[in-house]
Order: C-alpha cells, then structure tokens, then sequence
C-alpha cells in the first residue's frame, strides 16, 4: 500500500472537520484528510505541511511525498510543500526555520463543489521566543481543489526570508525540463550543470541553485503532462534534486526516489518579506496541470 493510501485509509480518526475533511492521528501527527470529489490531498497540523495534492484525474500526485516520510514530532517531513520560515537556509537553527516543525492551528475551513479552503494559523510561544525573540502572526491558506493555490501571509515587526519547498511528481527525472527560470542564479554545488537553453533546467545530475529573476510562471514539462506553476509576490525560484547518493543516504527516501520528483519552489529570498504590525504581507504559488 502506498503512503498516500494509507493516509485517506487511516482510521485513527479523531473528528470530522467538514463533509470532505477529516482530522485523523497519523504516527506522532494530526493530520487534515481531504477527500474532495475533484481531489486528494492531506494536510498536517504540525508545519501547516501541505503533504500531497492530486486532482481526481492525474494517475500520480502533483504535489509529491516519499513513500519514507517520517511523522515525528519535531522533524521535518520528507515531500509535500514544507513552509521555510522566517528564515531559508541554515543561518540559524534549525535549518529553514521552525515554522515546518510547530505545530499550528486550523483556523477556518469552508467547502463547495469546486473545493475545500482552509487556513491555519501560528503565532510566538514560549519554544518559538527561544530560537526567534520576536512577535508574530503566520496564516497559510490553502485552496485545494482542480487546482491548489498556498499563500503565506505575516505580519510582526522584522524582515524574514521564506520559501514554499514544494515536491513536484514527474514520470522520470530524465525525461522533464524546467521552464521560465531566467538568467541569473547562484550556484549551490561545485558541479558544473550549464542550462542547454537559457532559463531552462534539464537534469542529469544533483542540482541545488536559486534563480534570482524568473518569470512568474515556470511548467514542468513531463512526457504526460505540463505542471503550471504561478509564483505570486515571490522574488526567487530554488531548482532542486538530490540525485542518486545524495537520495542513498537520505533515510526518508527510497534509492531511487530522486528520479520521481523535483522541487521548484516558490521564494522570497534575495529580497526578504519586510513585515509590518499593521497588515499581512504575502507571497504564495498557484499549481494547475495543462494538458
């Protein structure tokens, strides 16, 4: 059985959130289960983590999770759309912020025939004053449905670096290309992985490198299908695969894994969300499949 059977058969349910949404104890996380007529998708409370996201009529999820992702309190999961915040990176620890292992709170749910909408919410504790002695309030919203569209919104009193790191399931790694990346990018790894086509990305190799101008819109395009991906309020794009040893020693991940996705995420890195304690500021992603 696959991970994401077992999560929509999971009978550890503790309510019943709405008519397609139930909240079920899933290992060591509560997670929301959406069974919608139009998709499937799940959601945990711990990092507001939108783990997987796919329309009735896709064979494969869009929005992809390893079949070895760990549900430990405190740890971050592997796949899905993680939430870095309030910083990308390892500048402080832990690595891409705590907001992915804090557990947040569903604040409203509303459903119709063309979906579920839900946000949920997390503000400072005593654990987060720890690591970030600052006052806050994140809301991520997620509408979930033919299409998913996630938008972080936060407001507080500094500036923080973000980015929705999102799995993307492909037939085949070697088969796909990214689009709409643009020029300009920093390179993370000491491989050479030069773009055949400029703006474009084809994978042979382990690629970490942040695209610092792209357009608005990237696909990825599989032999299938076209993944359309509409960054909004974002100012950077990280392109990333871990490729073959990296996935090895990876224990959330099967060998092969890294041939069966790629994150392209949707970021605010090189030019930080400046909050305010007045209203939120946002920035978010919009995924679609054409055809």
């Amino acid at each position: 059985m696959s991970i994401i059977q077992s999560i929509q058969d999971c009978h550890h349910q503790l309510k019943s959130v709405s008519k397609h949404i139930n909240q079920v104890h899933y290992d060591e996380h509560q997670l929301l289960v959406i069974a919608h007529p139009l998709c499937k998708a799940a959601i945990s409370l711990q990092g507001a983590h939108l783990l997987y996201w796919q329309p009735t009529n896709e064979d494969i999820p869009v929005v992809w999770l390893s079949e070895k992702a760990l549900f430990k309190k405190g740890k971050a999961i592997r796949g899905g759309m993680p939430v870095c915040w309030p910083w990308f990176g390892n500048t402080l620890t832990p690595a891409h912020g705590f907001a992915r292992t804090t557990d947040w709170h569903l604040k409203n749910v509303a459903e119709t025939e063309e979906g579920v909408e839900l946000v949920l919410s997390l503000r400072e504790n005593d654990t987060t004053l720890q690591v970030w002695p600052h006052k806050f309030d994140l809301e991520m919203k997620f509408q979930l449905g033919k299409t998913c569209k996630a938008e972080l919104m936060c407001r507080g009193d500094f500036s923080a670096t973000s980015a929705l790191h999102t799995y993307y399931g492909v037939s085949d790694i070697d088969s796909i290309r990214v689009d709409g990346l643009g020029d300009n990018y920093v390179e993370k790894l000491s491989t050479v992985n030069l773009p055949k086509v400029t703006g474009e990305m084809t994978f042979n190799q382990e690629v970490d490198r942040i695209y610092t101008h792209p357009a608005s819109v990237n696909h990825i395009i599989d032999r299938h299908r076209k993944i359309k991906i509409n960054h909004f309020s974002h100012s950077d794009v990280v392109v990333w695969n871990p490729w073959a040893d990296k996935s090895k020693a990876m224990n959330d991940l099967e060998d092969n894994s890294y041939q069966h996705f790629v994150c392209v995420e949707t970021c605010r890195i090189h030019h930080p969300i400046m909050l305010t304690e007045q209203q939120f500021a946002h920035y978010g992603v919009e995924i679609s499949i054409e055809k």
